[in-house]
């Protein structure tokens, strides 16, 4: 058994967490949304930034005081037992297996539609998985640097092009008026998407140096998210008629065309697969994390908790999560497997993993009067949320569900048999065991 290296700065454990959340949703999300409310678009924008600070905040909290490669699937462990730690696991890897191949999909259709080699929809996805792979086998200093380069240009990029466009065409304001609660919902549970991935980051925190940095990593990282969808969005409001059918399909290029005219095409390739390589490249790392911890846990194959000795990277786990995932890639992107099945899975999960990790925040953190308004807040978005979402959402709790009451079982099974037990595991890392005096 060992730890990982702590090898993450501060500034490095920022660009990483902004390349795990600016994945495909920022392709497609402004648009759809737009096009469905106009100028009014802002208000369920607004309502998923404000009312996701608390399970960030459960995040942070939880982050600081108990660092660990199993993320949430640690957190619910000391807080709610093996069985929901062991579920909580099992369910971040099933989202993030069929969320980066998505992805990485996502990209290599851009890229086959802007180049018009239709090849490159199974190509890309299989080189940037590689790239990903091969650049978590160095090491997370390799990874964190490549991360902060691609998301420096992404910003820069969308600076420019919402600038262009509000220079060329002239700034709208918002619109006041209210459409519908009931579009107003729907709309809400699509752009929750586009501010999920810091339970992801999470499988990072063994390896900072500084965990007491992690609030602030996620609040600059917060504060930057929302500024691109903010500079997005109001691109689009001053160049875009939000009854242009092509805002479902491809709003960046839209966008870059009313700012920049003939170089609209190139610059929209780089804002497209810059933050779609970033996103990879992170969440590749970021489940090779979770693969270890697992393992070192007992809950996967012991082999892939192996780290190489000189850095202590978990090589093992890293190849096996990169031919995991490029073989979903492929199947994905040659029809076998339905492709946008892929998000509604991955990102139900998601959403089911931040009400995990805020029910852990409640059962860790001191019994104080900002410990239980976080509680309630969390509480209600939780349910709001999972309410307007419907059926998917309610299939991803019970797919939970039905994962902790199997871990259950085996481990009541396996107590009452001491044989079939085995010898008891070893023992974690010290990181494993902190908690908070209550």
């Amino acid at each position: 058994m060992s730890d990982l290296q702590k090898s993450m700065g501060g500034t490095v454990g920022t660009f990483v967490a902004l390349s795990t959340i600016l994945g495909s949703g920022m392709m497609i999300l402004p648009g759809t949304s737009y096009h469905e409310l106009g100028r009014s678009v802002w208000i369920p924008w607004t309502i998923a930034a404000l009312s996701v600070v608390p399970l960030l905040y459960c995040y942070a909290w939880l982050g600081r005081r108990h660092p660990s490669a199993s993320g949430v699937a640690h957190y619910a462990e000391i807080a709610l037992g093996p069985s929901a730690g062991r579920a909580a696991g099992m369910s971040a890897t099933f989202a993030l297996v069929t969320g980066i191949p998505g992805t990485a999909v996502t990209g290599g259709r851009y890229a086959a539609q802007f180049s018009g080699v239709g090849s490159l929809t199974w190509i890309f996805p299989v080189l940037v998985l590689a790239g990903a792979t091969a650049v978590a086998r160095v090491g997370t200093n390799v990874s964190g640097r490549l991360q902060v380069t691609l998301i420096l240009c992404l910003f820069a990029v969308v600076l420019l092009t919402a600038a262009a466009a509000v220079a060329v065409h002239g700034p709208k304001a918002p619109a006041t008026a209210l459409p519908p609660i009931g579009r107003i919902g729907g709309v809400l549970t699509a752009v929750y998407v586009a501010f999920t991935g810091w339970e992801t980051v999470a499988f990072t925190f063994e390896e900072h140096k500084q965990p007491h940095l992690i609030p602030r990593i996620f609040a600059a990282s917060y504060l930057i998210v929302v500024t691109l969808y903010a500079l997005v969005l109001a691109g689009l409001f001053a160049a875009v008629s939000s009854h242009d059918d092509a805002l479902d399909s491809a709003p960046l290029l839209l966008l870059a065309q009313r700012a920049f005219g003939g170089l609209g095409r190139p610059v929209t390739l780089l804002l497209v697969l810059a933050p779609i390589t970033a996103n990879v490249f992170a969440s590749v790392l970021a489940l090779s994390r979770l693969v270890f911890g697992l393992a070192r846990s007992g809950y996967l194959p012991a082999p892939l908790s192996r780290v190489r000795a000189r850095d202590r990277n978990p090589v093992t786990a890293v190849l096996a999560v990169g031919a995991v995932l490029t073989l979903i890639a492929v199947t994905a992107s040659t029809g076998l497997v339905p492709f946008e099945s892929l998000f509604i899975v991955s990102g139900g999960i998601y959403f089911v993993l931040y009400g995990i990790g805020a029910a852990s925040f409640a059962r860790l953190a001191e019994p104080r009067a900002a410990t239980r308004a976080v509680t309630v807040l969390c509480a209600v978005t939780v349910t709001a949320v999972t309410l307007l979402a419907g059926p998917p959402m309610w299939l991803c709790w019970f797919l939970f569900a039905a994962v902790f009451a199997a871990a259950a079982l085996h481990r009541r099974s396996r107590t009452r048999d001491p044989a079939a037990a085995g010898p008891p595991p070893a023992p974690r890392p010290a990181a494993d065991h902190q908690r908070s005096p209550r």
